[in-house]
């Protein structure tokens, strides 16, 4: 009887490591519960035709915010540009106007960022073609009209 109770004992512990081994490998992560990030752009349309300013929508599966408040945000990058090396705008919201692109053809790429900065790993990019763009070769930048966007570059 009491090898049968050790037994038991052994198996239930070995059951409830395994439950709480499992909670732990499903908690809360900037994927948003266990499962793998995703970030697109929605809007506008990769190929399409723009003109400034205009609205560039994301569609990002875990919550985008200030980097203070622990939440993930988005580094938009333009023509090639590094999301990695500061030449980059911040984005914290799931919409965000574009401006100080000159006109032309031009290759914007958003990339899901932790509250450090650091990639999350979705990345996603659309190319557009701007019409009436920027007349001098300024950075491109975010409008500062958006409350819940930067438009800064760097950190």
């Amino acid at each position: 009887m009491r090898r049968s109770m050790s037994m038991n004992t052994v198996l239930v512990a070995a059951f409830a490591f395994g439950v709480l081994a499992v909670a732990c490998a499903n908690g809360t992560s900037s994927a948003g519960g266990g499962g793998t990030p995703t970030l697109t752009i929605s809007s506008p349309a990769n190929g399409a035709s723009v003109s400034e300013p205009f609205t560039l929508k994301l569609d990002a599966s875990v919550p985008l915010g200030d980097p203070s408040t622990g939440e993930d945000h988005v580094h938009l990058c333009f023509d090639g540009a590094s999301c990695d090396s500061g030449n980059y705008v911040k984005v914290y919201s799931d919409t965000t106007q574009v401006q100080g692109l000159s006109a032309g053809k031009h290759t914007i790429e958003a990339s899901l960022r932790n509250a450090d900065h650091s990639a999350v790993g979705p990345t996603t990019s659309i190319t557009v073609t701007v019409t009436g763009g920027a007349t001098s070769s300024g950075s491109p930048s975010i409008a500062p009209s958006s409350p819940s966007s930067s438009s800064g570059y760097g950190y």
